[in-house]
């Protein structure tokens, strides 16, 4: 085969595949054009959920402030949250519901005056503050008052942060789903109706959803205060869990 010829093949090859390219970009833009109509419009619903809350979470923590002996800061520390622990599980509260999120032990410093005109002495260690605390997930709502008093009781020194959440609201945001797609649909044929056009298919549907529960009753931290648990034990109103479920539907439109 002479030069001449390798020349003329290599020319035809490159215009095959070109011709291939052509096509190629043709029919995968004509299969897009069908995939998806070049004339559509958007449409939104939405509908609100409402849920009765049935968890209750909060952290109850124990702080000890103590001397130089370590061991003795958490001996008293440990003891207090080990009868705390106990008396929680006595009130249903289930292990798995329960879990250590913060160990701290720090050092507490005396500081000596200086004027400055001298070496200052540095400051030394007076002893030791432990604050260990549990985070508590309590599933029956009846008797999240009792054990809030009860474990401020048992030596909790401050307990915060309860909040309430629902432990499975799928049937209410199916309700709510359902509500808000009616709505995007009777708002579509309005708009149908209004432009003279027709509906053509559904192309696209996207949900934004969100839960966020009401203000949350605080129990406040308790600090260090001696309190008669017993006659204290609050009254917790948990409230509902309050929410939007937003529905935005793409259609085809037909002239």
């Amino acid at each position: 085969m002479t030069e001449e010829q390798m020349k003329q093949m290599k020319s035809v090859a490159v215009v095959v595949l070109a011709l291939s390219a052509v096509i190629y970009v043709y029919h995968y833009g004509r299969s897009i054009d069908q995939a998806y109509p070049n004339k559509t419009f958007s449409v939104d619903g939405e509908a609100k959920m409402e849920t009765a809350t049935n968890i209750a979470t909060f952290t109850a923590s124990v702080v000890t402030e103590g001397g130089k002996n370590v061991a003795d800061v958490q001996k008293q520390n440990v003891d207090k949250m080990n009868t705390i622990n106990a008396f929680l599980q006595e009130k249903g509260v289930e292990k798995k519901d329960l879990q250590t999120s913060q160990y701290s032990l720090t050092p507490r410093y005396t500081y000596f005056p200086c004027d400055g005109r001298s070496i200052c002495p540095p400051a030394v260690i007076s002893g030791y503050t432990l604050t260990q605390t549990l985070s508590v997930k309590v599933r029956n709502l009846e008797s999240v008052g009792d054990i809030l008093s009860g474990i401020v009781e048992k030596g909790a020194n401050n307990v915060s942060g309860i909040s309430f959440t629902v432990d499975d609201d799928t049937d209410a945001k199916q309700a709510a789903r359902t509500e808000a797609i009616a709505k995007a649909k009777l708002k579509a044929e309005q708009i149908a109706k209004a432009g003279n056009f027709r509906i053509g298919k559904l192309v696209s549907l996207y949900e934004d959803s969100g839960v966020t529960p009401d203000a949350p009753t605080g129990y406040g931290g308790l600090g260090g205060v001696a309190i008669d648990a017993k006659s204290v034990a609050p009254v917790i109103e948990p409230g509902t869990a309050i929410g939007t479920v937003h529905m935005n539907l793409t259609y085809e439109i037909i002239n």
